[in-house]
């Protein structure tokens, strides 16, 4: 079994050296956070409404917009992952998947 897990990890580290992730110092960061957003939109609710039609509880979403909250939400995984403060609470929780925002990050992405 050890041998099946080293071969994995030796197999992951060619294919994100072959993505050119360790070139750059938070490589790793980036490709983690990019992961993270992923996981969210693909698959899941979020990309469910994108391709369904706006209804009166949510606004469409469009390619520019799922773009950009796409790009938002890596940039927040990106800090997270980053960050030392273990009790950090992101501005995550606070947009809801209507389309708006509220609380303290209230600019959205």
């Amino acid at each position: 079994m050890g041998e099946d897990i080293q071969d994995a990890l030796d197999w992951a580290r060619q294919r994100l050296e072959e993505m050119g992730v360790f070139t750059t110092q938070d490589g790793l960061r980036w490709a983690a956070a990019h992961g993270l957003a992923l996981s969210v939109w693909r698959n899941a609710p979020v990309e469910d409404a994108h391709a369904s039609r706006p209804t009166s509880r949510r606004k469409a979403l469009r390619d520019g917009t799922m773009f950009a909250r796409s790009t938002w939400l890596t940039r927040q995984a990106f800090d997270v992952l980053g960050s030392n403060d273990h009790s950090v609470s992101t501005s995550w929780s606070t947009w809801s998947w209507t389309g708006t925002w509220s609380g303290r990050d209230a600019r959205g992405p």
